[in-house]
């Protein structure tokens, strides 16, 4: 076994995380750019809008804050779900 193996594992969980951070963000660009369409198609009015973005970000608060009590260290889902929670309030007093 190569001494440096540990260095590695360390490596791969930060990139995982790092992806997963990117996949949340991805996927609330690509929400929001879909909402701003069907809003200004008038097929979703903005208060609609700002409810669904609202109660995504209910939903991931709720979800770190479980998470957050399993415990964990470092840079963990709970703590990409409370970030995403924070931009998606944003997103929603701005839209």
């Amino acid at each position: 076994m190569r001494a440096d193996a540990g260095d590695d594992c360390q490596l791969i969980r930060a990139m995982n995380t790092f992806h997963d951070a990117a996949y949340t963000m991805a996927a609330v660009s690509a929400i929001l750019a879909l909402y701003r369409a069907l809003i200004e198609k008038g097929l979703l009015s903005r208060e609609e809008a700002v409810r669904l973005l609202l109660d995504e970000a209910v939903a991931r608060a709720i979800q770190a804050e479980a998470q957050s009590q399993e415990g964990g260290s470092g840079r963990t889902p709970a703590d990409i779900n409370r970030q995403s929670a924070e931009i998606l309030k944003f997103i929603a007093e701005k839209l």
